[in-house]
Parts: structure tokens; sequence; C-alpha cells
């Protein structure tokens, strides 16, 4: 991330979207907007202006952005795992509403545990599938 203007309590940083998602940025700025003030734009089609002007409370302008950049970070990589792992919650979700006899419809597919399966008695009696 660059900044591309800067004057007095004000910078501008260059947020390229190719590395991070407009979510990430979004929940980013909403996180800062105790500190400082925030305005976003479209600098170009790949990338988003961010501009922080510091409010009279916040730290000095260099921790600001410092710290900006260290949250957009971390919402980029909780943005990542919650798309890697949507699937999972759904089932897990969707496993629990199930047990309770809270859906009207079951769940699409085989809610079973794995590993219960895996050690269930089959006809013949042996373990396994």
């Amino acid at each position: 991330m660059e900044p591309i203007s800067r004057s007095g309590s004000e910078i501008t940083l260059l947020v390229d979207e190719a590395i991070y998602a407009r979510t990430a940025v979004l929940k980013s700025c909403y996180w800062f907007t105790d500190r400082c003030f925030i305005f976003i734009y479209r600098h170009d089609e790949q990338h988003l202006a961010i501009r922080l002007a510091a409010k009279s409370n916040s730290p000095g302008l260099e921790i600001l952005v410092g710290e900006f950049e260290n949250a957009l970070l971390d919402h980029q990589l909780r943005y990542e795992i919650a798309r890697e792992t949507a699937t999972l919650r759904e089932l897990i979700v969707a496993k629990a509403f199930a047990e309770g006899d809270v859906l009207e419809d079951p769940p699409v597919g085989d809610d079973r545990d794995p590993v219960e399966q895996a050690t269930e008695v089959t006809p013949n009696g042996k373990e396994g599938e």
C-alpha cells in the first residue's frame, strides 16, 4: 500500500483490489471511524483510494497508517478463511438444527459424522461401511 498524497493530518493510501477484497477494505475503514475520518473513492480500475484524516484525539498519522495497514491485512485474512470454511460452517449449522428437529426439510447430503460412519457395524457383523 502506498501513500499517494499527504497534507498535515491527512493521508491518502492506494489499495490494490487484486490483493485486498472490497469487504476487507470496508471493514477496516469502519473499525477506524472512531480515530479518523475516512473517505473512500475509486482511483482507477484496480485501486481504491482511502483518505484518512486524523481526529483530534487520535495518535499520530504514522501510527494510524500502520495500524490501518495491519487491520486491513487482518480483515483480508479473515475474509479468505471465511470463504474457505463456508461449506463446513453451513454443514455444522445444518447438522445442529437437524438434530434438534428445527428444520422442516432434512439438510442436503449426508449429515452423519464420518467417524461414526467408519465405526458402524455392518449387517455381516464387521466394522466399516
